[in-house]
């Protein structure tokens, strides 16, 4: 028996061996892990670089817009490239189609070509200060593009604009089409008696064939240039987006210079 006050020897300590470490058992189930880990990588790696980038622009407002900014802008000036490119390629259907109608002064030097629907919001909001600007400047004139894109009600506004050009009233129906509030049938026909017109001659004009036909060429034609809304206005070399009259206005004074010199 031991006596329970007699010190117990201690177990003796198992030399620590780096064989034990590399043993083949050891080995075998490191590179076990290690292959999951690279079989995982590929699905692992960029959902945690996901989190971490997601994570870090929430957390910092700034960094965020900052990025929405700068891919804003990349993204306009890739527009803008194409704009130019399909601009250039389709120069003679924009700016040289007898078929389209002209506000303002038809032999102006400076021809401003707009791409418009009658129920765009922007359009309407614009026009205004378009007729005024044309009364101001008699050596600007507007090509218009009828682009009935927005809607189904769009399309006979546009065929009738474009007959009421043939009988030459066509700046008379434009702009009672940009001011009047036209929600059916009944409303069309008063504003076409408005701006002086025969409701039923237009609506006979408006459904034949070579309207019908001019219609769908502009809407390709606007396709073609990457005129994605309206208005879009093409100026020379340039398309403004938008009702921006003062870059408009900006564009005719640059147009001005150009031919001076």
């Amino acid at each position: 028996m031991t006596d329970p006050d007699t010190p117990q020897a201690a177990p003796p300590i198992r030399p620590y061996l780096w064989k034990d470490v590399f043993s083949q058992a050891n080995i075998t189930t490191g590179l076990a892990l290690f292959a999951v880990v690279l079989a995982g990588a590929p699905y692992l790696v960029p959902q945690v670089q996901s989190f971490v980038v997601e994570h870090g622009m929430l957390n910092r407002p700034a960094m965020l817009e900052t990025a929405s900014n700068k891919l804003s802008a990349q993204r306009d000036e890739e527009r803008s490239q194409a704009l130019k490119a399909g601009i250039k390629s389709h120069h003679d259907s924009l700016f040289n189609d007898k078929a389209d109608p002209i506000l303002g002064n038809p032999n102006a030097p400076i021809k401003i070509v707009e791409f418009l629907d009658y129920y765009c919001g922007y359009c309407r909001a614009s026009t205004p200060a378009l007729k005024d600007f044309l009364g101001e400047n008699p050596d600007v004139a507007i090509i218009v593009k009828e682009y009935p894109v927005i809607g189904q009600n769009s399309r006979p506004l546009a065929a009738r604009a474009l007959a009421a050009a043939r009988l030459g009233h066509y700046e008379a129906v434009h702009y009672a089409f940009m001011t009047e509030d036209i929600k059916s049938e009944a409303d069309l026909d008063a504003a076409l008696t408005k701006a002086g017109v025969d409701p039923k001659q237009i609506l006979a004009l408006a459904a034949t064939p070579d309207i019908q036909a001019h219609i769908d060429k502009v809407v390709a034609l606007g396709a073609d240039i990457g005129a994605t809304g309206t208005p879009t206005f093409v100026i020379g070399d340039q398309a403004i987006d938008g009702a921006k009259i003062d870059a408009l206005k900006k564009a005719v004074e640059a147009a001005r210079a150009a031919n001076k010199s």
